[in-house]
């Protein structure tokens, strides 16, 4: 959910709600059922649970948590922030925390004013928590939560970030963050420059200068236009930053502007696509989008076949034990979405073809099921090309089951099932399964006579909605909707109790 939302909004968004068993498994351990709605949120963008459901099930589960052991929402806070990258649900924490009772401390040695610097992380988080705080509880926000703010407000402060992150379009700006905050300046230059971010633009101070607009490729081209000069401007000009994923986003702007593909292929680095935090989607998004272009741009797309390769490097470890079965039924030829190409079949064959990297075993699925070939040294793309290459073969329903049927007949043992689809295929209902086979059924078949422990992943491409770990099925997780960050899902969402542990180990500092 957005907190510090557009001023242009109108209404939000109606979206349906599936209770399908969305509450049916309740970790016994509040710490792990709080840590389990918390990496949700990595799929964030793809509920369809309303906003208040979906906060009304955190505020529960902190409840809980907080009351077992205070300090640990405020370490998964921060370990949300800092190791996940979420944004909203860190501050959503670190807000619950500071209006709770067992958190009431105005001390300056308070948990709130001592952890919200390892919560709020960027300059206009300092916002976000506080348009938190404005939609769930109203009026002064509590006194540690300021101060803890303010700390780290006064951390990050420069020029560019305070002209970068003015958020002059959203409900809660910066200038309402100092107006409510009033952050003491750590030295005389910092005191200058918050003078200057708050009167140099009010005519009441014409000796009080203005900063300057910050040097963001976002700032040249709302000046200059999606032009060749610009583009090249942020390319070649040293003062100007072109982040990666600013470059990868806008790769179809630059060429349609006029910007010669070599100058593109000389400004991208592959070595930088190693550490960027991007998975190869991004890249592939990119691929296609100037191959449904009329921009011909044969280098860039080499550019970008190579990038999707080695961003393959950022998938977490430990996935090889996998078995991927791909939808290729008739329905997941639709697109993502309104304003997507993208198929839904591409998509997970795309994921099928990235595991396969570390050894998975990948396969598609329709009237029948097929596995298919792959080499891990042959590059993504065509093993992506791979599993869409049998589509014609297996036919276009939906029998997901024959997946599972082929692993328990063969006694193949796997430490988990990824299934990409564009239906739930977990309920045995009519429409879904047209006769007493049902996925159900042979996972429980599978787990009774091959591998007990193995889990099973239902990843929905297309409907956007919750996830569900049905009772008594504690290894088994309903991914409705999609993310690139479903693997990253994976990754925590297996051994849990591990992952406590880490949390409990995170400091403040």
């Amino acid at each position: 959910m957005e907190f510090n939302k557009p001023k242009q909004t109108v209404a939000e968004a109606t979206r349906t709600t599936n209770y399908e068993g969305g509450e049916a498994f309740e970790p016994a351990d509040p710490r792990l059922a709080l840590y389990k709605r918390t990496i949700n949120q990595l799929l964030e963008g793809s509920f369809y649970e309303s906003d208040d459901e979906q906060l009304a099930a955190v505020v529960r589960r902190f409840d809980a948590a907080a009351a077992d052991n205070s300090e640990f929402v405020l370490q998964l806070a921060a370990y949300a922030r800092q190791d996940l990258y979420l944004r909203d649900i860190p501050q959503v924490l670190l807000v619950l925390a500071a209006n709770d009772d067992r958190f009431k401390d105005n001390s300056d040695r308070s948990l709130i004013r001592e952890w919200a610097p390892a919560i709020i992380r960027r300059m206009d988080e300092t916002a976000t928590a506080l348009a938190v705080h404005d939609q769930l509880f109203g009026g002064t926000a509590p006194w540690p939560l300021r101060r803890g703010i303010e700390d780290a407000l006064v951390t990050m402060a420069d020029a560019y970030a305070l002209g970068k992150y003015e958020l002059s379009r959203r409900e809660v700006t910066l200038y309402d963050v100092f107006n409510r905050v009033h952050p003491e300046p750590i030295d005389d230059d910092q005191e200058v420059l918050f003078e200057r971010f708050m009167r140099g633009d009010l005519d009441d101070y014409p000796d009080v200068e203005p900063l300057p607009s910050p040097n963001t490729w976002e700032t040249v081209i709302s000046e200059h236009g999606n032009t060749r000069e610009a583009w090249e401007t942020l390319i070649e000009d040293d003062e100007y930053t072109l982040p990666i994923f600013a470059s990868i986003r806008n790769l179809r702007n630059m060429l349609e502007a006029g910007v010669d593909e070599d100058i593109v292929v000389g400004h991208l680095d592959l070595e930088a696509v190693r550490y960027a935090p991007l998975y190869p989607f991004r890249y592939y998004q990119a691929y296609t989008a100037l191959q449904e272009s009329d921009v011909q741009a044969p280098m860039v797309e080499r550019w970008l076949e190579d990038a999707i390769d080695v961003a393959v490097g950022k998938v977490p470890d430990g996935l090889g034990q996998t078995f991927v079965a791909v939808d290729l039924s008739g329905s997941m030829d639709q697109p993502l979405s309104r304003n997507s190409t993208l198929r839904l079949k591409e998509v997970g064959a795309l994921f099928g073809a990235i595991l396969a990297e570390q050894g998975a075993r990948v396969g598609g699925f329709g009237d029948n099921f097929r596995t298919v070939s792959m080499h891990p040294e042959t590059p993504v793309l065509q093993r992506q090309q791979t599993v869409l290459g049998i589509d014609e073969e297996v036919g276009d329903s939906t029998n997901g089951w024959k997946a599972l049927e082929f692993l328990r007949e063969r006694k193949t043992t796997v430490e988990r099932i990824v299934i990409f689809t564009d239906m739930q295929i977990w309920d045995s209902t009519p429409f879904v399964a047209r006769d007493d086979r049902t996925v159900k059924a042979e996972f429980d078949a599978y787990r009774d006579a091959v591998a007990s422990e193995t889990a099973l992943y239902l990843v929905d491409l297309a409907s956007y909605g919750d996830l569900v770990t049905p009772e008594g099925y504690e290894n088994v997780y309903n991914v409705s909707g999609w993310s690139e960050n479903v693997l990253t899902f994976i990754e925590h969402a297996e051994d849990p109790m591990q992952v406590i542990d880490e949390i409990e180990a995170v400091e403040p500092a």
